[in-house]
């Protein structure tokens, strides 16, 4: 299956941050290219929108749809909703915190689905 209609312009992590705090309910799932230069999580990651409407797909297209994601090299970071959550939490704990407080909250909710603890 051809992805390329399903991605919007990739931007960097830092980018979708400040959109999550500005203006928030976007909703979009985000993808990367699994590279070794992503192996780490950081503000310049660049993030693909998933932009397609793919609630239009039958369970076995968007399995297809998924499949072709990992095939091509992307990997599913969170949702947007899921992110505007860690920050909240996050800030919710510290006041102000850095953008690379806020990436290490989004990384730490990725790998443990659990938000971290200060």
């Amino acid at each position: 299956m051809d992805i390329k209609p399903f991605l919007g312009a990739p931007e960097p992590l830092e980018s979708w941050i400040k959109k999550c705090i500005s203006s928030r309910g976007l909703g979009s799932w985000l993808v990367y290219e699994d590279t070794p230069q992503n192996a780490d999580l950081a503000l310049s990651t660049k993030m693909f929108p998933i932009v397609g409407d793919t609630g239009q797909l039958s369970d076995e297209e968007f399995d297809e749809f998924e499949d072709s994601l990992i095939n091509n090299g992307y990997c599913y970071l969170l949702n947007l909703d899921q992110i505007e959550d860690v920050i909240d939490n996050y800030t919710f704990q510290k006041p102000h915190p850095t953008d690379r407080e806020i990436v290490e909250a989004i990384a730490f909710y990725y790998e443990n689905d659990a938000f971290i603890c200060l």
